[in-house]
């Protein structure tokens, strides 16, 4: 297990079925992960076994906790190993954890952990242009914009663009050692809902 400031990273268990099918029944999670309908609890136990269950999968996937409580996920997926670089994806399934840092904090562990220990140089995700609120969370990780690629997203009747953010191991600038992560920190609370979001 792997510790931030506020939140744990784990791996995804058999017993997170349940309330990753109540992630899945929430449209902003949908909209994030590409799933944007109702999802079945048989697809989300399909979707466990071939993606959390399988060691022999091209990802690294983490529940992230906060409180000892399951609240979202993160992905280091589609890694290249020849150059090195993966997509890094992140969800917060709770609604009551979000615009709380803890996206934020998910996302410098699993950083640490791509860079230190899968030894990775390069992270990416593409979000949709009008989607502020997950722009602000991976800036905040250490993204930065990288470009665009123009109407390669369609949602609700429209394209949208998406900016291509990007993360590499030279701008990383968190020099702890990987063995200070795994240390359990002491709690602290949680910040309110004011300012930027997860």
């Amino acid at each position: 297990m792997l510790h931030g400031q506020i939140v744990s990273l784990r791996p995804m268990e058999h017993d997170d079925i349940e309330r990753l099918w109540e992630f899945a029944q929430d449209l902003q999670v949908g909209l994030t992960t590409g799933y944007r309908r109702p999802t079945p609890r048989a697809a989300v136990e399909r979707l466990y076994e071939e993606r959390y269950g399988n060691l022999d999968s091209d990802g690294v996937y983490f529940a992230i906790e906060t409180h000892e409580v399951f609240i979202g996920g993160v992905e280091i997926e589609r890694i290249d190993w020849q150059n090195r670089s993966a997509e890094m994806v992140m969800f917060i399934g709770d609604p009551a954890y979000r615009r709380r840092g803890c996206g934020t904090d998910a996302l410098t562990v699993a950083a640490n952990y791509a860079f230190k220990v899968l030894g990775l140089n390069r992270l990416s995700y593409d979000v949709p242009a009008d989607n502020k609120g997950a722009r602000v969370v991976y800036e905040r990780a250490g993204f930065q914009e990288e470009g665009s690629r123009s109407q390669a997203h369609y949602r609700d009747g429209t394209y949208h663009d998406l900016v291509m953010l990007g993360l590499t191991r030279d701008r990383w600038t968190d020099e702890r050692p990987i063995e200070e992560l795994t240390r359990i920190p002491e709690p602290e609370p949680i910040a309110g809902g004011a300012g930027g979001p997860a």
